[in-house]
């Protein structure tokens, strides 16, 4: 036997722009103040706002049974559902329906409720500076991406910070898609992760370029290497979130693919493989010393663990058709999947 834990249970959805995912919780405190919460706290999701919520005398339990009622589409560790803000709103009802223990609260005194929020009702999204037609584009092109590749997608980034997009969700090597609103840019490519996933993936390639490289011989046969950039990334490592640190570039910048040299490349990947443990096979983050920037441009030193990040994109220009525009750029950077999916 348990307490009973009165609050509410909530559906976020990306705020102005319609994706078929969602993010479904519980809090003890009005929804919308925690999606505030969420929004600030947050270092790798979209922005959100409350799409519906319900008030019930045991949200905890609530929770858990809609987790499990909806977890075929579930992300993987996160409270994310690949479903749409309303048809998730109707599972909840019908999970909520299907059971009798849990009842609905109208109000009580240790929640405190704003007066946009209304228990069983759906609320105004919030604004940002996102125009429909950039919207309704935006959505257009991720939808798509996720469709030529037949995969249900992650979303990544915020409206509000440099860009987002959306990664086909696999642990190791991924295509994803990115949107710079600020630069009017999209770009496409391949990444690899310094997480530990299944035998850290990330160091097999590193180690194994080091001791037979094969990208030197790949970009003398890759069309348009002028056009397609490299980025070792150094993430340092802070719970789940990456700082901003002036030390972001292994390397100490991105590379054009026809500018890197054997020995360009060597020197990259020594430094890359630094960014892990050497004591542990290289596989586990390392220590190393860096300079975090704050919001403000102030900087401070901090001894903090890192890990190496590789992506290698190319820019996306759409002139008629997106889904065309998508699948040649796959094919372009076919050969750069392949190698970093073998060797990682």
């Amino acid at each position: 036997m348990t307490d009973k834990l009165k609050g509410y249970v909530y559906i976020l959805e990306v705020a102005d722009i319609d994706l078929p995912v969602c993010k479904i919780g519980m809090t003890t405190r009005d929804p919308v103040s925690r999606c505030h919460e969420i929004n600030k706290s947050s270092t790798g999701d979209f922005i959100w706002s409350v799409a519906f919520s319900l008030a019930v005398d045991d949200c905890q339990s609530l929770e858990k049974l809609i987790h499990h009622k909806l977890t075929p589409l579930r992300q993987k560790r996160r409270e994310f559902f690949n479903i749409s803000p309303e048809n998730a709103w109707k599972a909840v009802i019908s999970i909520f329906d299907s059971q009798s223990d849990i009842k609905i609260v109208d109000k009580f005194d240790e929640i405190e409720i704003t007066p946009e929020m209304n228990t069983h009702s759906k609320t105004k999204k919030s604004t940002s500076h996102t125009t429909r037609q950039d919207a309704a584009g935006y959505t257009a092109l991720l939808q798509t991406f996720c469709e030529v590749l037949e995969v249900k997608g992650r979303p990544f980034g915020q409206l509000n910070k440099p860009f987002f997009g959306m990664s086909d969700g696999n642990e190791g090597v991924q295509w994803n898609i990115s949107v710079h609103p600020q630069s009017n840019t999209i770009h496409m490519g391949v990444n690899l992760e310094g997480k530990m996933y299944k035998n850290w993936p990330v160091s097999q390639l590193i180690q194994s370029e080091l001791i037979a490289p094969e990208l030197p011989s790949l970009i003398a046969k890759t069309d348009h290497s002028d056009d397609i950039f490299l980025t070792f990334w150094r993430d340092a490592w802070q719970v789940a979130s990456r700082p901003e640190i002036k030390e972001k570039y292994i390397g100490g910048r991105p590379f054009r693919l026809n500018e890197l040299t054997g020995e360009k490349w060597q020197g990259i990947l020594s430094e890359a493989l630094e960014c892990l443990d050497k004591k542990a096979g290289y596989q586990k983050r390392n220590t190393q010393n860096v300079t975090i920037v704050k919001k403000d441009g102030t900087t401070h030193c901090r001894t903090m663990q890192v890990s190496p990040h590789l992506t290698v994109w190319s820019p996306l220009f759409i002139h008629d058709s997106i889904e065309q525009a998508v699948r040649d750029k796959i094919t372009e950077l076919t050969g750069i999947y392949s190698w970093m999916k073998k060797l990682a």
